[in-house]
């Protein structure tokens, strides 16, 4: 035990000449890691304006000056991918993941960016693994329906997308992928229920198109050809 924490000044020396923090070190910080944050500060509030380009810059600088921080590195990653380098961005956010591997919402926005570029058995494992970090995340099971979709597995992605609505009822997303994927099994009244529900989260008036647009299907579907006609003119105002 004595050993063990005379290793301590040794470890947060080492840490601040890194230009980095010790997790679960409150103390003073160094030159480095307070640049750091004040890059990442700016170039997280430059993707909060919409201007990747800006952010990636600033968040460039930040993880230059602190690469053993997962936050500004998951924030470049984000700028990056926004800037449609999309295999770098990914590259980063693995870097993160290596980081900060408990934290589930890193393995679920990788889940997401692998799903997007194709990478259905990276995507699945990254999920697996941020469900299995915190089981009661609808975002993270409504992820997991759409990897399952874009494998094929209709029937398990509809079990997980109805797990997320679950948790989080008037997820609009995740209501419009139950009503798609209803439709797509041939289930027009089902996927009626969910486009209502989903029309019951706006204001009246407000609906989106696509959900009109939808809504004029599954009724066309049911036979309920005056309500088609009205949901579908009302789309294509």
């Amino acid at each position: 035990m004595k050993g063990s924490w005379a290793m301590v000044p040794a470890l947060i020396a080492a840490t601040l000449l890194g230009g980095c923090r010790l997790p679960g070190y409150d103390g003073p910080v160094s030159q480095s890691v307070a640049a750091s944050r004040q890059y990442a500060r700016r170039g997280v509030a430059a993707l909060e304006r919409g201007d990747a380009a800006e952010a990636e810059q600033w968040l460039a600088k930040a993880v230059k000056s602190c690469p053993g921080d997962s936050e500004p590195r998951r924030h470049y990653a984000e700028a990056l991918w926004q800037r449609g380098q999309r295999e770098q961005a990914l590259a980063e956010l693995r870097e993160a993941v290596k980081r900060a591997d408990e934290d589930p919402v890193l393995h679920r926005r990788m889940a997401e960016m692998c799903l997007e570029l194709g990478q259905i058995d990276a995507a699945r494992e990254s999920i697996e693994r941020a469900i299995d970090l915190n089981p009661k995340s609808a975002e993270s099971w409504a992820v997991r329906g759409r990897i399952l979709q874009a494998s094929g597995q209709f029937r398990e992605a509809l079990a997980d997308f109805h797990r997320a609505l679950g948790l989080a009822p008037d997820d609009r997303r995740v209501l419009l992928d139950v009503a798609e994927l209803h439709r797509r099994l041939g289930q027009p009244h089902r996927a009626l229920q969910a486009l209502q529900s989903l029309a019951e989260t706006y204001n009246p008036g407000e609906e989106p198109q696509q959900v009109l647009y939808l809504t004029g299907l599954a009724q066309l579907a049911l036979a309920r050809y005056d309500d088609a006609a009205e949901s579908l003119a009302l789309a294509a105002q």
